[in-house]
């Protein structure tokens, strides 16, 4: 049977089944959800394999040498190889790409009022003849909570359970990626958009990279720990509660999603109301989760400070710019009795208008300026390449209404830091 364009030996980009494997252990599934983008599938079955065999004998005929000379050889290095690689493979190198320039330490303290420091680098590379001078930046800095503030918030994971029997299909369909929300917000289709759900993959895979290294960590207790009275109604997974990983990759993937949309200026989706849709949805995935009965609302404002700062992030290292911005999230100060609110820590503004999107600060998560290290970093052409290539699946093919035949508006590409839509 003939493989469909996008359907690859390795098995199939396979319409994205991937995204459906994705674990309800706060995505962990996401490192094998690229090896659902491929894996041996029926690509090589055993009739067509034995009819290869007699056939090769029937038609190869005598072995003819073959000089060096006859073959040239690929250009090394070359982002113009990408193209004919499965997405699997791909996967790998974007995961390097992303994995290589991530550093991590845990700063811990003495007491249990006062909490250790999860702290997550950007290693930034400058090239040299041979190793690469480095130098670590700041990123993302995290404290848990004290005992006495998950405790206080324990009445409102009780209050939630409320909201069960409304939110069960949304809590039991969340267990997998946010693509399937993402895409009823805009036009997301396999054969339409295959490179803005690869790359939705990517980042998905650098949210989940992160988030487990600092649950990890910071091992915090989820609320059956604290209560019988808890009972979520799914299964308690076996890491830490905070940062929300839930939380962590939606917003992540809304945030990259809206950068992409307004990549190349396209009507109409530097419109406000884009952004404001996009992190309602995250929120929702987020919230569920302390309705399931998982998660505290405290786990899901760290997942969002973290999937927020980790969405910029990841939209500056695939647009060429150097990362400006680092994000701290003390938990310590977080007020016990509060709930989790998105707009605490986003405004989308409305770009169209001239108001830019922000991440904001407050009483317990601030953002700093990354200092300069005054050399030109090195970037990566490969999350390059494949940021150019989801850009231009938002380009409209829309009429020309000046008088033009209708080529399509936007201006192409969305490559450079122009890419980064005034964040």
């Amino acid at each position: 049977m003939a493989n469909s364009s996008y359907a690859a030996p390795e098995g199939a980009f396979g319409a994205f089944g991937a995204f459906g494997a994705f674990s309800g252990s706060g995505a962990f599934g996401a490192f094998g959800a690229f090896g659902a983008f491929g894996g041996p599938g029926p690509a090589n079955p055993p009739l067509i394999s034995h009819s290869l065999i007699t056939n090769h004998d029937g038609i190869a005929g005598t072995w003819i040498p073959v000089a060096a000379s006859d073959v040239d050889p690929s250009a090394q290095e070359s982002t113009e190889y990408l193209a004919r690689l499965s997405p699997a493979v791909r996967a790998s190198i974007y995961a390097l790409e992303l994995g290589s320039r991530i550093g991590f330490v845990f700063e811990p303290n003495a007491t249990s009022s006062d909490p250790g420091w999860g702290r997550v680098f950007h290693l930034e590379t400058s090239a040299t003849a041979g190793v690469p001078d480095a130098t670590y930046q700041n990123l993302i800095a995290m404290r848990r909570p004290t005992q006495d503030i998950f405790a206080e918030q324990l009445t409102l994971v009780a209050n939630y359970a409320d909201l069960r029997q409304d939110r069960m299909a949304e809590i039991l369909a969340q267990l997998g990626t946010p693509t399937e929300f993402l895409r009823a917000i805009a036009y997301i289709e396999p054969s339409r958009t295959p490179f803005t759900i690869e790359l939705l993959a990517t980042a998905h895979w650098l949210a989940n990279f992160v988030e487990m290294r600092l649950k990890y960590a910071l091992a915090c207790k989820r609320p059956i720990e604290f209560s019988p009275q808890i009972q979520p109604m799914i299964w308690t997974p076996s890491h830490g509660s905070l940062p929300s990983g839930h939380a962590t990759e939606a917003f992540t993937m809304a945030r990259v999603l809206w950068l992409l949309l307004r990549a190349n200026s396209v009507k109409p989706y530097s419109d406000g109301i884009w952004g404001e849709i996009l992190m309602r949805q995250a929120a929702r995935i987020a919230i569920n989760r302390t309705v399931a009965g998982v998660h505290f609302p405290v786990d899901s404002a760290a997942g969002a400070v973290l999937g927020l700062t980790l969405g910029k992030y990841f939209v500056d290292r695939c647009t060429l710019a150097v990362p400006s911005k680092s994000w701290t999230f003390d938990g310590v100060n977080y007020p016990g009795g509060l709930d989790f609110d998105w707009r605490d820590y986003f405004d989308p503004g409305d770009p169209a208008n001239g108001t830019d999107p922000s991440q904001k600060p407050t009483g317990w998560s601030s953002g700093a300026t990354i200092a300069a290290s005054g050399s030109t970093p090195i970037t990566s052409a490969p999350l390059n390449w494949l940021w150019r290539r989801a850009a231009d699946e938002w380009i409209d093919l829309a009429v020309n209404l000046s008088g033009g035949s209708g080529s399509g508006a936007g201006s192409g590409s969305g490559s450079g830091s122009g890419g980064s839509g005034g964040e």
